[in-house]
């Protein structure tokens, strides 16, 4: 902690690449694994396991305009949790004055016009997924609804925002109808509900510290570790009748994780389980679009690489998304 504290009191002027992380883009990854993988569902390849070596046009159009509508919508909570976070020491961009909440608002509005500009090349379709990401994610940290401290609303907004608002900004940027693929969807909402749920349970006791009545705090760890592993299992059950083979395989391999946390309780076990379910559903998504892989691996190693220079610490670490 004693580099942070030296980088800290030194000149934290907000810098190009300040910006660039106050979008928050590692938070991004679930979004772009069910867009990408969206897209490639409609695209209908000739041969179900041939991979698809770059994105087309309009997927590329499609992960930059939902990356640019929910980044913006990342900065709006920061500006709206701006105390808290300096509380807590998180995120730290805003709380310690390193990008001014100025700064922060006019680059809000700058990639929201970017996510239209981006969306005007793509179907009307993809304009009204478009739309109710981004009434999920303002209305996910914020008042009056402010789902994250409501249960069953802190699943239920992540499950559907990023299982099947995600996948439909694939499918639909690609030609697809809004209802093409509703039975993939529904296999990726119970995973990504799942995984939700799994990941909440080591922040049981923050979320009754500041008083948020979440899914966690409400069931307790052991039902809602419980219930993680129903809708892993749901999802792999939907996965096999909608013959979606991300869904099936991803769940599959996460379960033997996530039952070890269940039955040793040990939040090691629980860390170590969420990590592992989010690495599988990625490969997953990566063997059929390999390209991908590439984003991870740049986002991964540049947080790594800003974290390390910029604040001293490790990424993932305290603080960092």
């Amino acid at each position: 902690m004693t580099e942070a504290r030296e980088t800290d009191s030194g000149d934290m002027k907000g810098r190009p690449l300040d910006f660039i992380f106050l979008l928050r883009p590692a938070v991004m990854v679930p979004l772009w694994l069910f867009l990408v993988h969206g897209a490639r569902l409609a695209s209908r390849p000739e041969s179900l396991w041939s991979p698809t070596l770059l994105p087309s046009l309009r997927t590329t159009l499609a992960l930059v305009s939902m990356s640019c509508m929910l980044g913006g919508a990342y900065i709006l909570n920061q500006i709206a949790d701006i105390e808290s976070d300096r509380l807590n020491d998180k995120l730290f961009l805003l709380p310690r004055g390193i990008i001014s909440v100025r700064a922060a608002r006019l680059e809000l509005v700058v990639v929201w016009i970017l996510a239209l500009v981006a969306a005007f090349a793509l179907p009307v379709r993809f304009a009204v997924v478009l739309a109710a990401s981004l009434l999920l994610s303002l209305t996910y940290s914020n008042r009056p609804v402010r789902a994250k401290a409501r249960a069953p609303l802190d699943l239920l907004w992540n499950a559907i925002g990023f299982g099947a608002l995600g996948a439909a900004g694939g499918w639909t940027a690609a030609g697809a109808t809004l209802g093409a693929h509703a039975l993939p969807a529904l296999s990726y909402v119970l995973a990504v509900a799942g995984i939700t749920a799994s990941t909440t349970i080591p922040d049981l006791e923050g979320d009754e510290a500041t008083g948020l009545s979440t899914t966690v705090s409400l069931l307790g760890k052991n039902a809602t570790s419980l219930l993680a592993l129903i809708l892993l299992t749901s999802a792999a059950i939907a996965g096999m009748i909608a013959r979606e083979p991300v869904a099936v395989f991803g769940s599959l391999l996460s379960l033997p994780g996530l039952a070890r946390a269940h039955a040793s309780g040990r939040r090691e076990d629980r860390t170590s389980a969420n990590q592992i379910a989010v690495i599988v559903f990625a490969l997953l998504v990566c063997i059929w679009s390999p390209y991908l892989l590439v984003m991870l691996g740049a986002v991964f190693g540049a947080s790594r690489v800003y974290y390390r220079r910029r604040f001293g610490i490790s990424y993932p670490g305290p603080g960092t998304p």
